[in-house]
């Protein structure tokens, strides 16, 4: 994902608030897909995001973080409960509107200009 510090970061925030709010659908997320993103959203990394997980859940670990990592077994119903809960904290921050806005862009436009837009993206950040 992009640099939340990012020109294009702070516009598709600015964008966001334009789209209608939207609750996200946590039930149809992995495991894995919370863990990546709230490692971008704390800017952590993945390890520290499941440990921290168990540890608010209060339990011993079932499976350590390079076990869980190889086969990505779905995580105790508390830890992923724990999950849940700091995604619902970022998004009443509002933390998530420039994930909401990358969202629209890739659902909403038709995929002929999508790669061509994303290349032309791409050289205007690296350049």
């Amino acid at each position: 994902m992009l640099n939340r510090k990012s020109l294009l970061h702070q516009v598709a925030v600015k964008f966001s608030d334009m789209l209608p709010e939207k609750v996200p659908n946590y039930k149809a997320m992995a495991d894995h897909d919370f863990i990546s993103l709230l490692s971008w959203l704390e800017d952590w990394d993945p390890e520290t995001v499941y440990k921290t997980a168990y540890k608010e859940s209060h339990i011993d670990y079932i499976q350590t973080w390079d076990e869980w990592a190889v086969d990505m077994q779905p995580l105790p119903l508390v830890v992923r409960t724990e999950l849940e809960r700091a995604m619902k904290i970022h998004d009443t921050a509002g933390n998530l509107k420039a994930i909401r806005a990358y969202s629209f862009f890739f659902n909403n436009t038709h995929k002929l200009f999508i790669y061509p837009g994303l290349f032309i993206l791409f050289l205007w950040i690296l350049f």
